[in-house]
């Protein structure tokens, strides 16, 4: 996937997803320029779109948790506890490209625990 569809698809994904616009405790702007600088960032982002695909279509077909809650859950971690996990292994050291691309390719492999 290319980087503008790739951009596009989180811009709608934060849109629909997110409840308050402009949430996220990452600035659109630092969004923008890590996904410009850090190869290993676009890369997490894309496992962690191809992961929510995967597993909210898993959700949807089987009982259990219900989408809403997966969606809840997602909206929360966008919001703050992306940030949160980022800002603790920063400050174990780790840079800040390394720290965001961590915790998102985290949460892809956590999403995808729910793929069946």
């Amino acid at each position: 996937m290319g980087c503008v569809m790739l951009r596009m698809l989180m811009v709608l994904l934060m849109t629909v997803f997110l409840p308050v616009p402009g949430a996220l405790a990452l600035s659109d702007s630092d969004y923008r320029a890590l996904l410009q600088s850090s190869p290993e960032f676009r890369q997490a982002e894309a496992e962690l779109s191809a992961a929510w695909k995967r597993a909210l279509q898993s959700v949807k077909s089987v009982e259990g948790m219900a989408w809403r809650e997966l969606r809840d859950d997602q909206r929360d971690w966008v919001a703050a506890t992306r940030d949160e996990e980022a800002r603790a292994c920063m400050a174990g050291g780790m840079r800040k490209d390394h720290a965001y691309a961590k915790v998102t390719r985290d949460r892809a492999a956590y999403l995808n625990s729910f793929v069946r």
